[in-house]
């Protein structure tokens, strides 16, 4: 079966990385909503995708001052205890120009482990570092590397360092050999952000297990078919 990924939650319908965008994903029967993590330097976990706002990095704001410029930004608590129990979550940890950020890893497991969602969550980034520190906090982590057309490295060795459990490609890395590649190494594949039908129908020929969308209401009416 492969799974509806909401990206950034119903990012077409309703502004992404909101409230408001993750309630619709629900709604319109997405499996798992993708969403991505900053830590601001009063501690607080936003969820926000670019590394700047307006500029200034998301991470040298404190949430009130987010909050000016991004009202609707929510933060990992806000979202856990809104959705926690209703859904299944793709939780990004970002690592932004200026270097990762110190203690988000243990601060967003903890968390998650607090509402009980650690069996219900995958968490991935592209750092290696972080999925390392990730697998070294909590063994019983899901992880999945994302990776980038522009760097991909070597793939499947970068997920076996880290004991992943899934590879998550860039669509135009998605050939069908290198799905069956990843697959026969025992890893399940995820691809980003697959939009067009044609291209979902040929992942899903090829035994994709998820496709992160803006619009999961379409990818669960096509895989409805």
């Amino acid at each position: 079966m492969t799974l509806v990924i909401a990206h950034r939650g119903a990012s077409v319908d309703r502004p992404e990385n909101t409230l408001p965008a993750f309630e619709l994903a629900v709604e319109q029967g997405a499996d798992m909503i993708e969403t991505d993590l900053h830590l601001l330097r009063d501690g607080a976990i936003v969820l926000y995708h670019d590394d700047d706002v307006g500029g200034r990095l998301v991470g040298a704001h404190t949430l009130a001052e987010l909050r000016t410029a991004l009202p609707a930004a929510p933060t990992l608590e806000e979202t856990l205890d809104r959705f926690a129990g209703r859904i299944a979550w793709n939780l990004e940890i970002k690592a932004p120009r200026s270097g990762p950020y110190e203690g988000l890893e243990a601060r967003v497991l903890e968390e998650v482990g607090r509402r009980g969602g650690l069996a219900r969550t995958l968490f991935s980034s592209f750092s290696d570092a972080v999925l390392a520190k990730l697998r070294e906090l909590e063994p019983k982590a899901r992880l999945g590397t994302l990776v980038s057309a522009g760097r991909p490295g070597d793939i499947l060795a970068r997920a076996k360092r880290v004991a992943a459990e899934a590879v998550h490609l860039d669509l135009r890395l998605a050939s069908e050999a290198r799905m069956a590649e990843s697959h026969a190494a025992g890893f399940r594949v995820n691809v980003w952000t697959v939009d067009r039908p044609d291209d979902q129908k040929r992942l899903v020929a090829a035994g994709v297990d998820g496709i992160f969308t803006n619009l999961p209401a379409k990818l669960r009416a096509l895989l409805s078919q």
